[in-house]
């Protein structure tokens, strides 16, 4: 009869398998740690001062990015309108530009693709405003819709915050503000755009609630 216990190499090759998940989980956290560790902090604190003060001069806020950094996006929109405001507050004037998703496939489609950013920032940017864009690979082969975004906004005389990853791309160059995770892995990026996301929300609730002392 045969056996019906598991073949001892069945458990060696569950092991080895086990084992190689370990450590490949150990090798990306270890990395995320580093990758933290060489955020610039002065780049995040001055993207708060360009925050806090769009909000004092009741400026807009629009964000945008594309795929994953376009939830990310949509996240920075929700956390300005909702969780920095001190309660009985003002929230934050924010807009994410993909989330009327049929205004943005209508400009996709009737226009040419790399405005379709633009096209919904035209006679509404002022100078107040700010635009803050994500992009994993900051405009260098993709997302050139961000970064004539950034130009344009710059040609109106608003501020620009940008979170990139990889060498940082034409957004890391030209943005008023940039926020870099240096690293060649996608990821990394969009995960450590999110830690970024957050510690700014809680430095601008912390500030905004101080005000209100």
């Amino acid at each position: 009869m045969q056996s019906r216990l598991t073949h001892p190499a069945g458990r060696t090759h569950k092991g080895d398998s086990l084992a190689n998940g370990a450590t490949r989980i150990t090798k990306f956290l270890e990395e995320t740690t580093l990758l933290v560790k060489q955020i610039d902090p002065s780049a995040i604190l001055r993207a708060e001062q360009i925050l806090v003060d769009c909000y004092h001069q009741r400026g807009r806020v629009y964000t945008m990015g594309n795929g994953g950094s376009a939830s990310t996006a949509q996240h920075f929109a929700c956390d300005l309108a909702k969780y920095v405001v001190p309660e009985g507050g003002r929230p934050f004037d924010v807009r994410c530009l993909t989330d009327n998703i049929a205004l943005y496939t209508a400009w996709a489609n009737d226009a040419v693709r790399e405005d379709v950013f633009v096209n919904q920032l035209r006679g509404l940017l002022s100078p107040e405003d700010v635009v803050l864009a994500i992009s994993v690979h900051g405009g260098t082969g993709f997302s050139a819709d961000l970064v004539r975004a950034v130009r344009y906004a710059h040609q109106v005389g608003a501020a620009t915050v940008s979170l990139v990853g990889f060498d940082g791309g034409p957004l890391d160059r030209e943005s008023t503000c940039s926020i870099r995770v240096p690293v060649e892995s996608t990821p990394q990026t969009e995960a450590l755009h999110l830690v970024i996301e957050h510690l700014l929300m809680s430095l601008l609730r912390d500030d905004l609630a101080g005000e209100e002392r």
